[in-house]
């Protein structure tokens, strides 16, 4: 039994900016650490003056789980505005490679997941990585430097039990249908025809341990 949590970490655009460091540590406290500190107190609290106030207690989600279940993809670079309905914009560095959702690569990304959700000391299951590559130019890559910084992670002792790759066929991505290609095997909706992609052999030649 265990829960599964996306994780995505969000980083302050102009690293020399105050603002943008506060905002980045706020929106990581509210999708990311209280769901972890939930598991680990069981104390669940959400405090903002003027607009919420919640404070829930359950000491039964204190080592309730089996193992945790991480999805990941990518990070945020937040820049702050001064505004209430727009309180930050969402921010891509030139040199930065884009996949179609858009989010950018980045591998290292993968390894600070499992490093943060590391503090509550179960088997970690990799539930959900990939990439959305219609042109699939870049998925090779993708797979390439996130396994990559999976391997570095279980070297150093992370207890990582599984991956999976999302996902095995292009599926429907609710608001984006089917435009959004993140299967090793492209599906061809007329004929129902399943292709392996070019790019999706890197992944092949990983779990075979090819050279």
């Amino acid at each position: 039994i265990g829960l599964v949590k996306n994780i995505n970490q969000f980083d302050p655009w102009r690293r020399w900016h105050l603002f943008d460091w506060l905002i980045s540590n706020f929106v990581n406290y509210f999708f990311n650490d209280l769901t972890i500190d939930f598991i680990q107190t069981g104390i669940f609290k959400i405090r903002i003056p003027g607009l919420v106030w919640i404070y829930h207690k359950n000491s039964k989600a204190i080592n309730s789980m089996d193992y945790f279940g991480l999805n990941y993809y990518s990070h945020n670079h937040l820049k702050m505005k001064l505004s209430l309905k727009e309180p930050f914009t969402l921010q891509y560095p030139n040199t930065d490679i884009l996949t179609d959702m858009p989010y950018t690569i980045y591998g290292e990304g993968i390894y600070r997941a499992i490093q943060s959700i590391s503090v509550l000391n179960i088997p970690i299951m990799i539930t959900e990585n990939g990439i959305a590559d219609a042109s699939d130019d870049r998925r090779e890559l993708y797979i390439k430097r996130y396994l990559y910084a999976v391997s570095q992670a279980i070297k150093e002792g992370f207890d990582i039990r599984g991956y999976f790759y999302w996902s095995l066929m292009d599926n429907f991505e609710w608001a984006f249908g089917y435009d959004m290609k993140f299967g090793l095997f492209a599906v061809d909706y007329k004929t129902q025809r399943r292709d392996l992609r070019e790019g999706a052999k890197a992944f092949i030649a990983i779990v075979n341990n090819e050279k």
